[in-house]
């Protein structure tokens, strides 16, 4: 799915947070109602976009639907791992130092962090 999560633009994101928020396959008419039109670019001009594609699909009938194909989290996990290799010469630990550094993370997320990490070590047979 890396060649759809990679071109998929914030616009297109827009369309694709309310596919995801749906739950269910939606009409143009209900995607208008939960987006104005931006910038000279339709709701279904990204609707388009996102089926040539791959991030969504469209479901012909009386009238069409369309539902994602990307996930949420695939789509946050690839822009993430883009993230990181663009700032961060590809070193997740980078990230999460500078975060760190700049207090970025609250007492919180450093323990549920920690509590992770805690987890994936007993998991790794030690």
């Amino acid at each position: 799915m890396g060649a759809a999560e990679e071109r998929i633009t914030e616009a297109e994101l827009e369309v694709m947070e309310v596919l995801w928020d749906a739950g269910e396959p939606v009409t143009l008419g209900q995607i208008r109602e939960v987006l104005a039109e931006r910038n000279g670019e339709t709701v279904k001009t990204l609707l388009r976009r996102l089926c040539t594609k791959g991030a969504a699909a469209r479901e012909k009938g009386r009238v069409s639907h369309y539902r994602p194909l990307v996930s949420r989290e695939e789509l946050g996990c690839y822009r993430t791992r883009k993230l990181i290799d663009k700032l961060y010469a590809g070193s997740a630990r980078q990230m999460v130092a500078a975060l760190v550094e700049h207090d970025q993370l609250s007492g919180a997320d450093i323990a549920e962090l920690r509590a992770l990490l805690d987890s994936l070590d007993g998991e790794g047979g030690g």
